[in-house]
């Protein structure tokens, strides 16, 4: 593998409200700002950072996540290597509401994604209505990884996406994906499936 940064496409998926964007802004700009607006459409962040000694640009689309977007928000899923699905454990609508952002994932996103599942808000646990262990079982159910994070608490925000990109590096190794580098001055390269084929990603 070359030198040159690797490349993987992350998209921040669920329903409005779970957190999507709080939980970006803090792993890009570590900065919580409480009461963020809801997303319209879809946001563009670039992170910077280095896995098992390799330099990892990710390419971070957060989407909008009410139901007038989601068209939208859906048409961004495509050749997504890393998914994070997010839901908010006092907010038992976004966890009832998981199957179908997981589903589409699975359908639009490369065949060969790493999903995980994001439980946020956990400086709200007095609130919360979804246990974890509903949650831990929804993702074994689906074989995701399931992590708990707090953007106001800036908890484990960055493990999701460090997580998600040693898998994503593992199978970039092994040849089970094939990414794109950033040449030198040049534009993004966005990853490059290794097959067109549709089937469901092995997560």
């Amino acid at each position: 593998m070359s030198d040159q940064p690797l490349q993987f496409k992350f998209i921040v998926i669920g329903c409005s409200g779970a957190g999507k964007t709080s939980i970006v802004r803090r792993l890009v700009d570590n900065k919580f700002v409480k009461g963020t607006q809801s997303t319209v459409g879809i946001e563009y962040f670039t992170h910077i950072t280095t896995i098992e000694g390799r330099t990892i640009k990710m390419m971070i689309w957060d989407t909008a996540g009410q139901e007038r977007f989601y068209t939208i928000a859906k048409a961004y899923f495509r050749s997504a290597l890393g998914v994070v699905l997010v839901f908010d454990i006092t907010d038992r609508k976004s966890f009832d509401q998981l199957p179908r952002w997981l589903r589409d994932a699975r359908m639009e996103a490369d065949p060969h994604c790493s999903v995980i599942l994001v439980g946020n808000k956990t400086d709200l646990a007095p609130s919360r209505v979804v246990s974890k262990e509903e949650a831990m079982e929804f993702a074994r159910s689906h074989e995701l990884t399931y992590i708990e994070t707090s953007a106001a608490d800036n908890s484990n925000i960055e493990e999701v996406f460090l997580k998600t990109g040693a898998d994503l590096l593992r199978k970039a190794t092994s040849g089970e994906i094939n990414i794109g580098t950033a040449p030198s001055g040049g534009s993004p390269v966005v990853n490059i499936r290794k097959t067109e084929e549709k089937k469901s990603c092995n997560c």
